[in-house]
């Protein structure tokens, strides 16, 4: 099977975008949570009632191609989200590049303490393995958001070194915390570059906890991923205070899927393209409730989804 680095492919497909000079920026309600979840890797019967509910799946990148529009159709590649799964071996036909390979549900919601998130997979293969090198985490089943700390919405047309004011990746491995010096890696913007780390003294606060859950939500290989990221932490680099009710950070979601591959296996992205913080929807903070109490998790369709924009 052909392979393709991610700095490569990303860079290929931020120039697509950049050319086409088009992006939706949405923004987001993210409720304040009342409790601070637990991070056991469970979501609780009311532990993230009220949160934010955003679903990153193939159906949804083929639905905004669909309704938002489309930068390469062939390629699956829309105006805020691409598909870059691959077939792996020994990987149905049927499966590869659906939600089937990889889906997931994302629940957000923050205080003045942290932002939280907790992410359902529904996934055929785990996958933790990578190619040995420690900064590599879109070699093993995970997840990454890409934040950007001041909401600049700076143009960045070429992969990977920006340059950039406040890029931020925070990666949590699909296995427990405990089980490896990577579980967590840290991306964040120094002197305009990107610079890797999992330095436990770096990246402290930075915390989640991990629940391998089979066939829970439909997969063979299912996981649940719930962590916290102190704004403080944030502060160390990028953050210039503490966020408050209208505070408005910038975001997107990449979910590594490699599937056995000894490198590079593939992924999704959605609610913006990687590398080109111009293209990243929007969180705004809200005082909104979130947590016991609270009621039903806020999906996308409902007020959570605050408004849709055209950038050209």
């Amino acid at each position: 099977m052909r392979k393709m680095s991610v700095i490569a492919l990303v860079a290929v497909l931020a120039f697509a975008v950049t050319a086409q000079a088009q992006y939706v920026n949405e923004v987001f309600e993210v409720p304040r949570i009342s409790q601070p979840p637990t991070l056991d890797g469970m979501r609780g019967a009311d532990e993230w009632a009220g949160a934010l509910q955003l679903e990153c799946s193939v159906s949804v990148i083929l639905s905004d191609g669909a309704e938002l529009g489309w930068l390469d159709i062939e390629n699956q590649s829309t105006v805020r989200s691409v598909n870059q799964l691959n077939q792996s071996e020994g990987e149905d036909a049927s499966v590869a590049r659906t939600d089937a390979d990889v889906s997931t549900q994302i629940f957000h919601a923050w205080d003045g303490d942290a932002m939280y998130y907790l992410g359902e997979v529904t996934d055929n293969v785990h996958d933790v393995e990578g190619g040995g090198e420690a900064r590599a985490w879109w070699e093993r089943d995970s997840f990454s958001l890409y934040i950007d700390l001041q909401n600049t919405k700076e143009e960045v047309t070429t992969c990977c070194d920006g340059p950039y004011t406040a890029l931020n990746i925070v990666n949590f491995m699909g296995a427990p915390q405990s089980s490896s010096a990577i579980s967590v890696t840290w991306e964040r913007t120094i002197q305009n570059v990107r610079e890797t780390t999992n330095d436990p003294d770096v990246i402290e606060g930075f915390e989640y906890g991990y629940s391998f859950v089979e066939d829970e939500f439909g997969g063979e290989a299912d996981y649940v991923i719930e962590g916290a990221m102190p704004w403080e932490t944030f502060q160390r680099f990028n953050l210039p205070a503490t966020p408050t009710v209208g505070t408005e950070i910038g975001f997107e979601w990449l979910v590594p899927d490699p599937d056995g591959d000894d490198g590079y296996g593939g992924q999704i992205q959605c609610y913006g393209w990687a590398d080109n913080p111009a293209s990243f929807s929007t969180w705004l903070m809200s005082d909104a409730p979130a947590g016991p109490g609270a009621g039903t998790a806020v999906t996308q369709d409902s007020w959570g989804r605050v408004k849709a924009t055209f950038n050209q």
